[in-house]
């Protein structure tokens, strides 16, 4: 097992060969990526409702008229922002699917209200932008607003000069920032010297390893793992009685083992909610490390398990084969295609079947844990929130990129993007949720998923300067996706073995990265990443790191 770290100079190098998106990051869904050089994207056909204007200030008025706008509708309304009048081309990168759908639909009536806007579109998979961002980093011509690739903290893009803040550009930033959900903003997440950086437009509770199963197939087996939720041990039969069925037609599950980041979620979540040790998964030091210990969580007896409960269901025969070979797009397609009973990953599949596979019925149930029957030790997410979208900091237009998050931030535009990007994508704002679907298979799938997740600490809160760890910690090789894939390949043998060495590595690193940031002047420790008072069935909120403090 090697613990080899990488130098800051070697950052970029190791931005842009992140083999699968990256590591130790909140889970999107997986995506294609176009071959040819960045376009401007067609315009979709807009909403019903097209620009709006209202009587608030501005510098740069929108040319339509103003008009009704209902609820779910995009509108393009006036804000407080100064925009510029000259000829704008504008170019944004993201994770494409549902977000290209809202964001082409936004930028055709952006442009409608702006004659002077143009834009450029790109929806890339992970594995695209980890090599895209650097590049554009370096050539000094990347996109003007982007997502951080996975696996490096919004911390480390900071310290490599990639971002810049919005204060300068949004003169009612506070008022915004106060209407969002507690916990939204926080120091060394998305706010960095009082500086915000990025408005959170997604939830942080997101699941990322629902049952995902084919109801016919399902049925036939003789299992409902809705009405009585899987133990592990239902989970394996089920997916060995599938498999016999299926007689070479189809199996039990189907895995994407080629998305490294999907074995750390589907293992850890697992793990998780059958009691293992509780983390928040996310980039930087704090995925994978026990915050009630200050410890990672490799070696804890029911992650192991969660590796062998996998281990074993590929030995019965019943994981669809070739699956090694897979993203996590392409297995999704290979279930709506009637390949496998079975699926661990989030919501945000429920609307490409509805799409791609109408014939298909499909069901949403808890994840299997070890006990079954319902009985589950929560998820839980990290403060801040998710799909946060970032600005180059060699934009010449942050006027315009200001401006464009914040009508993604608002109420009204939470609605719109619901209504677009369905359950699969929920906004930060709970009471936008409703316009997400009215279907009552996705409904109670959305209703599951946020039953079983609780707010948890985050070291940056309590202490700023634990943000100034995330800048120093190096990345792990192997890391514990590799392995956990070398594993399930048969590469790499020995679980307990194989988790100990990369524990051992990744408390090394961990250690190393402190002691560093000490050097630079840092008043952090190992301390900071153990809170002792955290209820792990309850919200970690505002009270309880005042406490932790004392």
């Amino acid at each position: 097992m090697s613990d080899k770290a990488i130098s800051r100079r070697e950052f970029l190098r190791l931005s842009a060969t992140l083999a699968a998106g990256g590591v130790l990051a909140a889970c999107a869904p997986a995506t294609t990526a176009p071959t040819a050089a960045p376009t401007k994207a067609a315009a979709t056909a807009a909403p019903a409702t097209t620009a709006a204007a209202t009587t608030a200030p501005a510098t740069s008025a929108p040319t339509a008229a103003a008009a009704a706008c209902a609820k779910g509708d995009i509108c393009i309304r006036t804000t407080t922002v100064k925009l510029t009048t000259a000829p704008v081309t504008f170019r944004w990168l993201d994770t494409g699917e549902v977000k290209a759908e809202f964001w082409k639909k936004f930028f055709a009536l952006y442009e409608q209200a702006h004659p002077n806007f143009k834009w450029t579109y790109d929806g890339l998979g992970w594995n695209e932008i980890a090599k895209i961002v650097p590049l554009g980093i370096q050539n000094g011509n990347l996109h003007d607003v982007f997502s951080i690739p996975l696996g490096i903290s919004s911390a480390q893009a900071l310290a490599e000069g990639w971002i810049r803040p919005l204060d300068d550009q949004i003169p009612d930033l506070e008022k915004i920032k106060a209407a969002f959900p507690p916990m939204s903003f926080v120091e060394g997440i998305n706010v960095f010297n009082g500086k915000t950086y990025s408005l959170p437009t997604g939830t942080n509770m997101r699941t990322t390893d629902a049952l995902l199963f084919n109801r016919d197939y399902m049925e036939k087996a003789g299992y409902d793992p809705v009405a009585k939720p899987f133990s592990w041990d239902d989970f394996r039969a089920a997916a060995k009685k599938i498999t016999e069925q299926g007689a070479g037609k189809y199996f039990g599950l189907i895995q994407e083992g080629a998305q490294l980041p999907r074995w750390g979620m589907m293992v850890g979540t697992l793990s998780r909610m059958s009691g293992g040790g509780s983390y928040i998964q996310t980039s930087g030091t704090n995925g994978y490390l026990n915050l009630r210990k200050g410890e990672y969580i490799f070696t804890d007896d029911t992650y192991i398990a969660a590796i062998e409960l996998l281990l074993a269901l590929k030995a019965d025969g019943s994981v669809f084969p070739g699956g090694m070979a897979m993203n996590a797009l392409q297995a999704r397609a290979q279930f709506g295609n009637g390949a496998a009973g079975m699926i661990l990953q989030g919501l945000w599949c429920l609307d490409s079947w509805k799409k791609d596979n109408k014939n298909l019925r499909y069901g949403v149930a808890l994840t299997p844990t070890i006990k079954g029957g319902g009985t589950y030790s929560p998820q839980h997410a990290a403060a801040g929130g998710n799909n946060e979208m970032w600005v180059y900091a060699k934009t010449k237009y942050p006027d315009v990129a200001a401006d464009i998050l914040y009508h993604r931030s608002t109420l009204e535009g939470q609605y719109a993007w619901n209504k677009i990007a369905g359950v699969g994508n929920p906004a930060i704002f709970p009471e936008a949720v409703e316009t997400a679907s009215t279907d009552p298979i996705d409904v109670n799938g959305l209703k599951l998923m946020f039953s079983q997740f609780r707010l948890g600490p985050t070291p940056a809160v309590r202490n700023a300067d634990a943000a100034k760890v995330d800048v120093e910690f190096k990345t792990i090789t192997p890391s514990v996706e590799q392995v956990i894939q070398g594993l399930m390949s048969g590469q790499v043998t020995g679980v307990k073995q194989a988790m100990q060495g990369v524990k051992d590595a990744y408390e090394k690193e961990l250690d190393r990265a402190i002691k560093a940031a000490q050097a630079k002047g840092a008043k952090v420790s190992r301390d900071d990443y153990v809170f002792s008072n955290w209820d792990v069935n309850k919200d970690y909120v505002e009270a309880d790191y005042k406490a932790a403090k004392k």
